[in-house]
């Protein structure tokens, strides 16, 4: 600790040195500031505010309203401007102010109901059932429904441009939506697919789609943010009240339980959900699972490590290739505003799983003799446990000034025990994993005169990982030399790490450009260990510590008038600490962009980037480390000074017209590095020795075409999409370097109906994907054509039917396997009642678990594996409505 307050010391010297070279001079700059209601004094955001030129008309400064309904416009110069204000269904106000102080407060301002004008509206828009206003496009969703959607992911589908892909990710003209707002307010933290499967449709008021959404922690109002929202407005009968719902479900040895509770008011959104079922369904994904347990932001200087993914649930890897799977799961969010000053955002959740896993594998491996085959048969079970906490506290004392607080934790406790049989040995492998992660920052930003502004944040992160290997055989394994014919292996790991973060961000205008000087201080020290009871060689005690100093000039201006220029060029001191290691290096990094705007829905940008990541010290192990039953990881020749730089360049497209209804998306990137982690492995018949080594090079490859077109002379949607991804590194078998090579193509076309005088809504289309392996050794590949129907019809007021078929053919190298899945479901809503009963039939065609094949290729082997996959079930559902 002593050197770290050393580091802090340094750093404010390095602060006042900065503040006295680059101070700029200050001139005097002109605000306008106020608040907007409407006739109920309530708070309305994202309402168009803009001041003109008192003799021309022309648009000076324009923002947007907060979250609580407040603006703040910059002037450069005082005197006579003109003051407007506008929304949609509401009388737009117009006033003459005079700009005479640095500061005028035209106080709160009311906005009074347009009923004519919003007719006026309606009336334009009725084909469409979409109205576009500045950066928000509003969906009158009862345009586009026909009373068979019970959530609002169900809604979300039938809209035009919007979409949610297999993840639960919320997509907008092919771009994924980066916020998922209610009544304005941002909720569901990292829980978009949570959100959209639980809110019901009858709740829904209207969505908007939100272009450059202005966060409540945003206190430069005029600048642009780039944040796409989705804004889910909620009726008025569920606001003020705790609503929600509970169901039942039950079928032969199946069931499901299901409650939700929500409270919408002007200062609290309240939502408690929970979940039970042994069917197999699934709260969450594994990127939302990412998202929870990575929420450290992201550093100057990177880390690599060369994972084997072993930490991860299987649940969230594996798919529905389990025979059994039940889950429990509870989530918690709340969001308060006490004052127009504060917001506080909590969320809480619980997700317990376990889980059977019945499968039959084939591993290739290369030698120097060639390639060989291992067989085996494992029956898995895995019981998961898996908790995750934030608190997210914003303060604002005045409109140029925001404290901050952020804090993390989740935890993951996970036994995962596999019966192993092959042609030698008889194996039970038992790994109990413990993980937990603390986040936590405090941020403090202000504003000054002439755009200039500080913002200062320290934050830590503390990891703690544990992981106990129990390994039991009725033979020798390992190519181990076991004592009293006791084939067993103990061994216990733990990781540590301590990382501390101090960063500074000075910005400033010069001109027409915009520049931030940026300096970081971090320390990170990381500890690893490794035990085993009969053997020393898996004996590993590794301790590091690195402090890295950063210091660097952020500018964007613009280069021609629809074209942006943006840089950061960063420079870093990096000190390494080892055992009796210590050494320096030094590090350049650019980041730079050109982004040329044809206008609000219409771009195209170019990009490059370089990174440099470090080794992480469970690369660095002097000794053996035990992964399976067969296989043994060591370190041929990393360093802790290994770094490996790289460079990205990217270019992006996107395309959007609401009035031809069409968007184009398309991504290009290229990613190259030298220098890397990589691997030399070795492998017999009974054991896979991969040693960590460092190789020449990783190049990848990757793009994308995403089109969605709405015809005005057919009553139908066409959406498709392309993506083609190649990759090429080096791997070494028995030291001799082999170019291992991965392509994946992938294609996807649907038609989504549009029809708008009847009860039927379908979305037909087909998904084909091939993926590619090959080395010098190795060639394979696995090729899966899907097509598929989703219907929606309704048959009476009450009575509502959806259905999902499909056909999805896998063929590998040496198998190939069909799959038909069918899955209706009947729905009854009761006049007058709160009851509701489904009868759900899920997969019905697979009643009997039936095979699946999947190949994955890993560095050094190939895996063919045949697993059983989840049941069909027929459930009869139970719904009473709070």
């Amino acid at each position: 600790m002593t050197h770290f307050y050393q580091d802090i010391s340094t750093l404010k010297k390095q602060f006042l040195c900065f503040f006295l070279l680059f101070a700029v001079p200050i001139f005097s700059q002109n605000s306008v500031t106020g608040s907007v209601l409407d006739s109920s004094n309530t708070p309305i955001s994202q309402v168009n505010v803009q001041i003109k030129d008192s003799k021309n008309d022309k648009i000076i400064a324009f923002s947007f309203s907060d979250t609580s309904g407040n603006f703040r416009l910059e002037l450069d110069k005082k005197g006579l401007y003109i003051l407007k204000i506008s929304y949609l269904g509401l009388k737009s106000f117009t006033k003459e102010i005079e700009i005479t102080n640095n500061l005028l407060d035209v106080g709160k301002i009311i906005l009074e109901e347009n009923k004519i004008d919003l007719e006026n509206v309606i009336i334009k828009n009725e084909a469409a059932g979409m109205t576009e206003i500045g950066d928000t496009l509003r969906y009158r969703i009862e345009k586009f429904l026909n009373g068979t959607e019970e959530t609002l992911k169900d809604v979300i589908k039938k809209l035009p441009g919007l979409d949610i892909d297999s993840q639960g990710k919320i997509k907008a003209n092919g771009k994924e939506v980066d916020k998922l707002l209610i009544n304005g307010e941002e909720f569901f933290i990292n829980q978009q697919k949570i959100a959209t499967e639980n809110i019901t449709a009858e709740m829904i008021k209207n969505i908007e789609l939100i272009k450059n959404y202005t966060e409540f922690k945003n206190i430069k109002k005029n600048d642009k943010s780039g944040i796409t929202a989705l804004n889910v407005n909620i009726k008025e009968q569920f606001k003020n009240k705790l609503t929600g719902n509970v169901s039942a479900a039950a079928g032969e040895n199946r069931y499901k339980l299901h409650a939700t509770l929500f409270n919408f008011s002007k200062k609290t959104l309240f939502s408690l959900i929970s979940d039970s079922n042994n069917t197999g369904e699934l709260s969450m994904n594994i990127e939302e699972y990412t998202k929870f347990t990575n929420q450290n932001e992201a550093r100057t200087i990177g880390e690599t490590t060369f994972s084997k993914n072993d930490d991860l649930p299987r649940f969230l890897t594996i798919g529905n290739n389990v025979k059994e799977r039940s889950s429990y799961f509870t989530g918690l969010n709340l969001k308060y505003s006490p004052t127009k000053k504060t917001q506080v955002n909590f969320y809480s959740i619980f997700n317990s799983v376990d889980q059977v896993e019945q499968q039959s594998n084939t591993q290739f491996y290369a030698s120097n003799s060639g390639v060989f085959s291992n067989k085996d048969s494992r029956f898995i079970n895995e019981e998961t446990m898996f908790t995750n906490s934030a608190l997210d506290v914003a303060y604002k004392p005045n409109e140029k000034s925001l404290i901050s607080y952020k804090g993390y934790f989740s935890g993951v406790n996970k036994i995962n025990t596999v019966e192993i049989a092959n042609n030698t040995n008889q194996l039970d492998n038992e790994n109990k994993l413990t993980d937990y992660t603390i986040n936590h920052q405090l941020n403090y930003t202000t504003l000054y005169k002439n755009n200039t502004g500080l913002n200062i944040s320290v934050k830590q992160q503390i990891i703690k990982k544990s992981n106990r290997l129990n390994i039991e055989s009725d033979a020798p394994f390992l190519n181990l030399n076991f004592n009293n014919s006791t084939y067993k292996i103990l061994q216990n790991s733990q990781l540590n790490k301590n990382n501390i973060d101090l960063n500074a961000n000075y910005t400033f205008s010069i001109k027409k450009t915009t520049n931030a000087i940026f300096m970081e201080s971090s320390i990170r020290k990381d500890d690893y260990k490794t035990t085993e009871e009969q053997f020393t060689q898996f004996e590993n005690n590794v301790n590091i510590e690195n402090k890295v100093q950063t210091i660097g000039l952020q500018t964007k201006f613009k280069l021609f008038e629809k074209t942006t220029f943006s840089s950061a060029l960063s420079y870093s001191r990096l000190q390494f600490k080892m055992d009796n290691l210590n050494k320096a290096e030094w590090l350049f990094m650019p980041t730079l962009s050109l982004k040329t705007d044809f206008n609000s829905n219409h771009y195209i940008k170019l990009s490059f980037s370089q990174n440099n990541n470090l080794t992480q010290a469970e690369n660095l192990v002097p000794n053996n480390v035990i992964s399976d039953y067969r296989t043994i990881f060591s370190n041929e020749n990393l360093r802790l000074s290994t770094i490996t730089p790289n460079n990205q360049l990217a270019a992006d497209y996107f395309y959007f017209n609401n009035k031809r209804k069409l968007s184009i998306i398309s991504n290009l990137s290229y990613y190259k590095a030298t220098n890397i982690i990589s691997n030399n492995s070795s492998a017999d018949a009974t054991v896979n020795y991969i040693q960590y080594a460092v190789a020449p090079f990783e190049n990848r490859f990757q793009s994308m075409l995403y089109s969605e077109k709405t015809f005005s002379f057919l009553p139908f949607s066409l959406r498709a999409s392309v993506s083609y991804s190649s990759s090429s590194k080096i791997l070494f078998y028995d030291r001799l370097s082999q170019t291992f090579k991965t392509e994946s193509t992938s294609a996807y076309l649907s038609f989504v109906s549009r029809l708008k005088k009847t009860s039927l809504q379908f979305e037909t289309g087909v998904a084909v994907s091939r993926d590619n392996y090959q080395d010098n050794f190795f060639s394979n590949s696995i090729l899966i054509v899907n097509p598929f129907i989703e219907t929606s019809y309704k048959i009476a007021s009450n009575i509502s039917f959806n259905s999902t078929f499909s056909y999805k053919k896998i063929t590998a190298a040496t198998s190939s396997n069909e799959i038909y899945m069918l899955s209706p479901r009947l729905r009854l809503n009761f006049p007058k009642s709160k009851f509701e009963i489904s009868m759900i039939a899920h997969d019905i065609l697979n009643i009997n678990n039936y095979e699946q094949i999947t190949l994955t290729r890993f560095d050094n082997f190939t895996e063919e594996r045949i697993s059983q996959s989840l049941t069909g079930y027929y459930l009869l559902n139970i719904k009473f409505k709070l």
